[in-house]
């Protein structure tokens, strides 16, 4: 735990957990990693032992991922975020190792593409079953995944006009518009986790639009941001009176309510779209009442990060991290000193001074697990997003 007697900035801590991930080379770890374990054969051939044999990994309060063989792995979507991260530093900081580093890990990326598709696209690095709606096998592409690695490479061509990183996240939007799978949801087309599967995540189509718009302000393609329209307007028609939104549409396919992340996810998606030039009316409003809903009900008064709006535990690095980057995002002096208080909250309960970040504070136990992509990449991500925006504002 930090010393707050003596407590590193945000720029030092970043880069003590940046320089930690890179000397493991950013492999890892992950919590839904577990049907990479030797031992799960016997659990592969039915949705149910799968689910359970994941779970059993995921959930336990004890690191079973060295007892099982579990290798320690890149994750595409972690890769993406410390990518992300040293891009911010370097538009923070000048530094050309920030850039330097976050090219060689967009090499990476480049060179690790799914291979189920010709064009850009990626998948976690682990079999994935989630819950009976669809298995999705390693390197499998999903939305989430794609978006995420696409932005990395939307960002490296904002910051230094390099024609063929936009590239790549152009043929990643040709990739969810040809190969995602839909579904007309109340008027919309909406667009399912997957190829092959039928569940709506409101989320999912957040992130989507986000980087349709953020591909489209680059490129001037309206077409592209005709599809980032229609798909927000789906969004917007699934949010609650209350502002929040539901994990999934309709809202009773899923355990999972209004909870932190997912919906930080869909508030920074619809800033995004808003400051890349998106108009869709109501869009302004939406985000407002989201804000409130998300501020109001899913933190603790010492900024904590609530699992769900009615579930305290457990306190997830994710949710923190995905937290400060949706304050950040937001940039009013309000919500960057909720980013601030989340961060400060986040150092005292989930950062071992050896440089990596706890997955999460738990009401009875603690999973203090260092999971490369789901506590260490986001966090750092988060951080240097905070260091970036400091760098503007100052």
């Amino acid at each position: 735990m930090t010393d707050t007697r003596d407590a590193p900035t945000p720029y030092e801590v970043c880069t003590t957990a940046l320089d930690w991930a890179r000397e493991r080379e950013y492999a890892g770890w992950d919590p839904y990693g577990g049907l990479n374990s030797p031992y799960a054969g016997p659990f592969e051939h039915h949705w149910f032992t799968r689910l359970a044999w994941m779970h059993a990994v995921n959930t336990l309060p004890v690191t079973l991922h060295r007892l099982l063989s579990i290798p320690e792995e890149r994750n595409p979507k972690g890769i993406a975020l410390f990518a992300l991260a040293h891009l911010d530093l370097y538009e923070a900081t000048g530094d050309d190792e920030h850039l330097t580093e976050a090219e060689r890990l967009l090499g990476w990326l480049d060179e690790h593409r799914s291979p189920y598709f010709e064009t850009a696209c990626w998948g976690y690095n682990f079999d994935w079953q989630n819950a009976r709606k669809f298995y999705l096998p390693a390197y499998r592409p999903s939305v989430v995944v794609t978006v995420f690695a696409a932005q990395a490479f939307v960002r490296h061509h904002r910051l230094t006009g390099e024609d063929e990183s936009l590239a790549v996240a152009e043929e990643a939007c040709e990739f969810i518009r040809t190969e995602i799978n839909t579904r007309t949801i109340e008027g919309h087309e909406a667009y399912t986790y997957t190829t092959d599967d039928e569940f709506v995540v409101i989320n999912v189509n957040a992130l989507a639009a986000r980087l349709f718009a953020l591909v489209a302000a680059e490129n001037g393609d309206d077409d592209l941001m005709g599809r980032a329209d229609e798909v927000i307007a789906f969004v917007l028609s699934a949010q609650e009176e209350s502002g929040a939104w539901h994990y999934s549409m309709p809202a009773d396919s899923s355990p999972i309510s209004h909870d932190n992340f997912h919906t930080g996810f869909v508030l920074e998606s619809l800033r995004e779209y808003l400051d890349a030039g998106g108009d869709v009316q109501g869009t302004e409003a939406a985000y407002e009442r989201g804000l409130a809903f998300y501020r109001e009900h899913l933190f603790e008064p010492d900024g904590a990060p609530k699992f769900e709006h009615d579930q305290s535990y457990p306190r997830d690095a994710h949710a923190a991290a995905q937290s400060i980057l949706t304050f950040v995002r937001d940039g009013r002096e309000e919500s960057v000193a909720m980013a601030d208080q989340v961060l400060d909250w986040s150092l005292d309960n989930l950062f071992d001074e050896s440089g990596y970040f706890y997955r999460q504070q738990g009401r009875f136990f603690d999973d203090t697990t260092p999971y490369m992509r789901w506590s260490q990449a986001w966090m750092c991500y988060a951080m240097a997003a905070m260091v970036r925006h400091r760098s503007h504002t100052e």
